[in-house]
């Protein structure tokens, strides 16, 4: 789970990557019957490439081009399965969990939105109240939007996490403080998330706005 907020997972403490044997073992797998195949496709080269041309249309040009297409566009499957496992084995099978618990951070939302630095910080301080009545409705995402909002849950902690990053064509980037939630304001976040951030969460699905649920500011 490669991310915007790697370097700040990195920094903090609280974060560690820990291997998940499911993933890791995918990964091999994928790179293995990867390998298998370039194999078996560079031996069948010939072979394959007879049997692109009897399938192919009635045009001779079709023909000769698919002869020498079809396998090569196998083999390149095949790379891109095992570029895919080797990713698994580097980053994917070793995704952020909480460090005192185990327990593993789900994605929950990705989003780009507004190039705006006023909407940037205004973003942040929505999110840092952890009232939905505050931070929803949001905007709906935009194309080449440079506001990154990133939503993380560990739900058998009851505790979300909010990074929100500046993205300056991917290359450069500026991330807020994270925001961290516990206790009522991780259940208003993550009912606010269940009814799409985009739309207002209706007073009677808002946690904090139950008697004696809201927490002290």
């Amino acid at each position: 789970m490669s991310t915007h907020f790697d370097k700040t997972f990195r920094a903090d403490p609280r974060f560690a990557r820990k291997r998940v044997a499911g993933l890791t073992w995918f990964g091999i797998a994928l790179i293995l019957a990867g390998f298998v195949c370039i194999v078996f496709t560079a031996q069948n080269f010939i072979p394959l490439a007879e049997w692109a041309r009897e399938g192919g249309e009635d045009s001779a040009l079709v023909r000769n081009r698919m002869a020498g297409i079809t396998p090569l566009v196998m083999i390149a499957i095949e790379l891109v399965g095992i570029a895919w496992g080797v990713y698994l084995l580097i980053v994917g099978a070793r995704p952020w969990h909480v460090a005192a618990t185990g327990t593993r951070l789900r994605k929950r939302y990705y989003g780009f939105h507004l190039s705006d630095q006023t909407f940037f910080h205004e973003a942040h301080r929505r999110f840092a109240t952890g009232d939905p009545s505050v931070f929803a409705p949001f905007p709906h995402q935009v194309d080449g939007g440079q506001t990154v909002v990133m939503i993380w849950t560990a739900d058998a902690d009851q505790t979300a996490f909010v990074g929100i990053s500046w993205d300056q064509n991917r290359r450069r980037t500026h991330n807020l403080p994270l925001i961290s939630h516990t206790g009522p304001r991780y259940q208003a976040l993550d009912a606010a998330l269940r009814n799409k951030l985009y739309k207002p969460l209706p007073d009677e699905h808002n946690p904090l706005l139950r008697p004696g649920t809201r927490p002290a500011d």
